[in-house]
C-alpha cells in the first residue's frame, strides 16, 4: 500500500474550533465513504511550543498502490461528495501532499487521544536518493526507537514515482507517537535527543528545511 499524506489549512475567516469539528463531524464521514480507502485517518494540529508546520492538520490515507491515485480521481464519491465539500473548510490555495511508502520502525500503539509528533524534510543538497534512504533506515533509525518515551515510530519515504520528472519538493515524513503531550515534551527535553538524535540528523537532513507539528488523531477506516 501507498501512504497519502494530504496537508490542509482552515478557510479564512474559520476558527480553529470550527474547522476541527467540521473536518471530524462533517467531512469524515463523507470522505470515509470512499472505497479506495483503506485506511484513513485525521491528524489534528493541537498547540505545541516550536512546532513550525504552517498547517492545521493532515488527512492521511492508505491505497492499494500508486495506480489507485488515478482511480481515486475517477471516483464519484470522492469528486462530487469529498473533494466538492474541500472548501466548504479547507483553504485551497494552502495544501500540500506527499505519496509515501512507509517503514514501520517501533511497531507500538496507535491509539485516539496519544500525542504525535509529524517531521517533514528534504534530503542533505547533494547526497543521493540512495544513500538517505539507506543512512535514514539503518543509522538514524536505531537512534530514534530508542528516544525516551516513545510508543510507535513510522518512516515514511517519498515513493520512487515522485522522482521521474523532478525532484520531489519533500523527501520524507517521520511520526513519533507518544503517550501524551508531556511524554512529547519529556522526549524532546531529553539528552538522547539533543546529544545523538538532533546532531546525527545534520548528517542526512538539510536542517533547514525540518518543520514539524504535533497531532492528535482521528480514526475513521482502521
Amino acid at each position: 500500500m501507498v501512504h497519502f499524506y494530504y496537508f490542509i489549512s482552515r478557510k479564512p475567516g474559520l476558527s480553529e474550533t470550527e474547522f476541527h469539528r467540521y473536518w471530524r463531524e462533517v467531512h469524515g464521514p463523507i470522505a470515509a465513504r470512499i472505497p479506495q480507502f483503506r485506511r484513513y485517518i485525521q491528524s489534528h494540529r493541537i498547540p505545541f511550543a516550536d512546532s513550525n508546520l504552517p498547517f492545521d492538520g493532515a488527512a492521511e490515507i492508505w491505497l492499494d498502490g500508486i495506480e489507485a491515485v488515478d482511480e481515486l480521481r475517477r471516483e464519484p464519491i470522492f469528486r462530487d461528495g469529498a473533494l466538492r465539500d474541500e472548501p466548504n473548510f479547507i483553504d485551497i490555495e494552502r495544501v500540500e501532499w506527499v505519496v509515501s511508502d512507509d517503514h514501520v520502525m517501533l511497531d507500538g500503539p496507535q491509539r485516539e487521544g496519544m500525542a504525535k509528533a509529524v517531521f517533514r524534510f528534504r534530503r542533505k543538497p547533494g547526497m543521493r536518493l540512495k544513500h538517505f534512504r539507506r543512512y535514514w533506515l539503518d543509522v538514524h533509525g536505531a537512534l530514534g526507537v530508542r528516544i525516551p518515551g516513545l510508543r510507535r515510530y513510522v518512516q515514511s519515504h517519498t515513493v520512487g514515482a515522485a522522482y521521474l520528472y523532478a525532484e520531489p519538493r519533500w523527501d520524507a515524513i517521520a511520526q513519533l507517537w507518544f503517550d501524551d503531550e508531556r511524554g512529547l515534551q519529556a522526549a524532546l527535553e531529553s539528552s538522547h535527543w539533543n546529544e545523538r538524535v538532533l546532531p546525527d540528523g545534520c548528517e542526512f537532513i538539510e536542517m533547514e528545511s525540518l518543520t514539524w507539528f504535533a497531532a492528535r488523531e482521528h480514526h475513521l477506516i482502521r
